[in-house]
């Protein structure tokens, strides 16, 4: 995911005029987010200022798409985290062994739990909302920011306030979803929303397909699945740009063994194949006869 700068390269370019400009890019331009509204991108399609868009690329390609939207790769090293609930708790364990982390929690009891439980965490008693308490704890020295306690506003709040204070990256856990579009426009760089996380788990087992993963892209309206080609399916009789894909659905990438590729247009999918589908809900089950039609 990019936020595409005022500075970016491909700005007012369509993916065509990318393509020409940039050949040895391997990549694939899979969904805009621009104006509350979703874009599966064709050729023609135009990148804008502020767009978030969704790009599926090797990671060799990666710090040539920070480039090209106006963006620098950032080393995280010192973490501060709001909120010692399940998500913060499980944040800090996962991250404690590589990073910084400080982590906050209002609550002294649960305080006091968190620190016997995190080995490598500076756990601390205090209300994040209090900027002194804040600078007094270095948040001008911290890489990342991650508000994950029970209420939206104050993560969204307490986000804008590192962002003033200079931290490059921050991650809000947003449970109303009426506030995901506007928290990302007013600047925050993630949004976690526990809903939606689960509304992918449910719409994985409605399908016939073989679903590896699936998963609700927070702030937009497309979902990202892992599809399995089964055998003489549809995706397996043709190459990618001979399928007749469903409006408001695009192929990302593909997993073969080992191995994985970008969908190109000459690419053929075969049986085995794990194939990564960004598409619209309401283009889902046509997505699904696809790789489940024998």
């Amino acid at each position: 995911l990019i936020k595409l700068e005022e500075n970016a390269p491909v700005l007012n370019k369509s993916l065509n005029d990318i393509a020409a400009m940039f050949p040895h890019l391997d990549f694939r331009a899979v969904a805009i987010h621009r104006n509350s509204k979703t874009i599966i991108p064709k050729g023609d399609d135009q990148f804008m200022k502020n767009d978030l868009s969704y790009v599926v690329t090797k990671p060799g390609g990666i710090d040539d798409l920070l480039k090209l939207g106006g963006k620098q790769r950032i080393d995280i090293r010192n973490v501060m985290i709001v909120g010692g609930g399940r998500v913060g708790r499980t944040t800090a364990g996962k991250l404690e062994n590589k990073l910084n982390i400080k982590l906050f929690e209002i609550d002294k009891e649960k305080s006091m739990h968190l620190a016997n439980q995190l080995e490598h965490t500076l756990v601390i008693n205090g209300d994040a909302r209090d900027i002194q308490l804040m600078e007094d704890e270095d948040i001008r020295g911290m890489d990342a920011f991650i508000a994950v306690t029970d209420s939206s506003e104050t993560n969204i709040l307490s986000c804008l306030h590192a962002r003033k204070f200079g931290v490059k990256r921050t991650i809000a856990l947003v449970e109303n979803i009426d506030y995901i579009d506007i928290s990302q426009n007013i600047g925050i760089d993630t949004i976690i929303n526990k809903k939606l996380s689960t509304a992918s788990h449910i719409v994985k087992y409605t399908m016939h397909a073989e679903v590896t993963s699936i998963k609700c892209l927070s702030g937009i309206n497309a979902e990202v699945m892992e599809l399995v080609a089964n055998p003489h399916s549809t995706v397996t009789r043709k190459p990618i740009k001979e399928l007749n894909m469903p409006k408001g659905a695009i192929i990302g990438g593909i997993i073969r063994g080992k191995d994985s590729h970008i969908a190109v247009g000459d690419f053929q999918i075969e049986e085995g194949d794990k194939v990564v589908v960004f598409s619209m809900p309401e283009s889902i089950h046509k997505v699904d006869k696809l790789f489940n039609n024998k």
